[in-house]
């Protein structure tokens, strides 16, 4: 946690060090729920797609979290190889693999959904919903910004 004088700096920092501190304060809360469970921030995201989505192909999957195809498929096997995910070929999708929670882990999935919440809500703490329909839209407005800023990675998101 840091203290009141990090916090007031950020009062007067450019909004992309805000956004970036904040990202970094979310993913450390996150390690500190998820310690016990020993899985990382991104792996518990890919788990939440899946609990919150359902199956998704490896590409897709990659594409809910943010991150890329390579780092996605490093996930899935770890995920894999601890018996969380399987992977299985998609009904009628050709040669493309659903990933999909694995049977069994419907204990772990109660206590990802426990951290979820515990989570989501200190992030929307004191927050009304006109308030979080703003950060929403203004957020959206700064990925706009940086997809504008940097179009190749704009491309490969959309894909």
């Amino acid at each position: 946690m840091q203290d009141a004088g990090f916090l007031s700096l950020l009062e007067q920092a450019p909004l992309s060090q805000v956004i970036a501190a904040t990202r970094r304060r979310i993913k450390q809360a996150l390690w500190a729920h998820l310690a016990e469970e020993g899985l990382t921030p991104q792996q518990y995201w890919v788990l939440m797609v899946l609990l919150e989505h359902g199956g998704h192909s490896l590409h897709a999957l990659a594409q809910r979290v943010w991150i890329d195809d390579p780092t996605a498929c490093r996930i899935v096997k770890a995920l894999s190889a601890r018996g969380f995910i399987t992977s299985r070929p998609d009904p009628g999708r050709g040669r493309r693999n659903l990933i999909e929670l694995a049977p069994g882990t419907e204990a772990l999935q109660a206590r990802i959904r426990a951290v979820a919440s515990r989570v989501r809500g200190a992030v929307e703490a004191g927050l009304g919903d006109e308030e979080k329909a703003q950060v929403r839209t203004g957020l959206l407005k700064v990925i706009a910004g940086m997809d504008a800023l940097e179009p190749k990675a704009a491309g490969r998101r959309k894909a």
